[in-house]
């Protein structure tokens, strides 16, 4: 009797989530889109908030940083088929391979270090001599995301990193 009332039990339960998974709509799929995209324009914009930056220099800026871009295209796959050979390299235990992989790897990460360089320098060729001020030594937020350097603000790794922003100018210092 119990096993009868139990397998009842378990059969009323199953139909129950049947017909709720039946009656549930699949999710829809996501749109693909490319955020990278988004997230550059953001960071043009905000770039060109913060230094004030006229229709002129945002074009330069723009067409430094596409350029810069067009001429990387090709390093994400490289970049991954050496990721894979190391991983390779490790597992087999191959000290030679893994210094030919790692030597590859570093010169990819000069080679793009030079392109996001080159493409800071003709944007802070474009800036007037007040705005290169207001950026002092921080050119590395001219390289943008993924750039040469450690990105501006607070975060970790930042310029600010382990420090407060100065005060503006004609306030008083903060007291600790």
């Amino acid at each position: 009797m119990k096993t009868c009332f139990i397998a009842l039990s378990l059969f009323a339960a199953s139909l129950v989530s049947a017909q709720i998974a039946a009656t549930t709509p699949a999710p829809a799929p996501r749109p693909h889109r490319q955020p990278n995209a988004n997230f550059e324009q953001n960071f043009e914009q905000r770039l060109s908030a913060r230094l004030g930056l006229n229709a002129t220099q945002q074009n330069a800026l723009h067409t430094a940083r596409m350029e810069a871009e067009t001429q990387m295209q090709g390093m994400n796959t490289q970049r991954r088929t050496l990721h894979t050979a190391l991983i390779t390299a490790i597992k087999a235990g191959n000290t030679d391979q893994i210094d030919q992989v790692s030597q590859q790897m570093a010169t990819l990460q000069q080679q793009e270090a030079a392109i996001r360089s080159k493409a800071s320098a003709k944007i802070y060729a474009t800036l007037s001599a007040d705005q290169k001020t207001k950026l002092g030594d921080r050119v590395d937020m001219l390289g943008g995301p993924g750039g040469f350097g450690p990105g501006f603000g607070p975060g970790p790794g930042g310029p600010m990193r382990g420090r407060r922003p100065a005060p503006p100018a004609g306030a008083p210092a903060p007291q600790n």
